[in-house]
């Protein structure tokens, strides 16, 4: 019995270091081939102030802070591109924008029109009066619709609000701050 427990201690423990330097390595390759270029990436894009990539838990997702943006649905689509290509599915895209409490509480009054037009299929009547609803506060809005989700952009002043709303299913989450 004691020959083998001799034997069993340097197995656990060459066991223990194997699998601590492929951790590490993975770790190492994580940063250094994934997310350090795909930073590099998304940094590029005009309208993106800071990125943050946190690949732990059950799955990766990625910090933006957005500047004013012409097109929000152009900008989407390529950071989501970015994302998907270096990361793959699903990851969870989270932007930040410039809001004000004025911009929320209009975003939250225009949600049961929002709401209602989405679950009739009514997305030019729906466009229409999210226009309209922001122009009677003096806010200028931008609706812009996929496949997958609709894109609204209120700006006043210098504060910007953006929302990204799903309207159908996919495979990547979204959320905006």
């Amino acid at each position: 019995m004691r020959v083998s427990r001799i034997r069993i201690l340097p197995t656990i423990s060459a066991l223990i270091l194997t699998f601590a330097i492929l951790f590490g390595g993975f770790q190492v390759y994580k940063n250094y081939e994934l997310v350090r270029p795909l930073v590099a990436q998304l940094r590029q894009i005009p309208s993106v102030l800071s990125v943050q990539v946190a690949t732990t838990g059950q799955s990766p997702a990625v910090y933006l802070k957005l500047g004013p943006v012409s097109d929000l649905q152009t900008t989407y689509s390529t950071i989501s591109t970015d994302v998907t290509n270096t990361l793959g599915t699903p990851v969870g895209i989270y932007l930040q924008d410039k809001s004000t409490p004025y911009l929320r509480n209009l975003y939250e009054f225009m949600q049961p029109t929002l709401r209602q037009d989405i679950a009739q299929s009514e997305y030019t009547r729906m466009i229409a009066d999210l226009d309209q609803m922001a122009a009677r506060d003096g806010v200028k809005a931008r609706v812009t619709m996929n496949a997958q989700d609709i894109f609204i952009q209120l700006a006043k002043g210098n504060a910007y609000l953006y929302a990204i709303v799903s309207y159908a299913t996919k495979s990547s989450g979204v959320s905006v701050q």
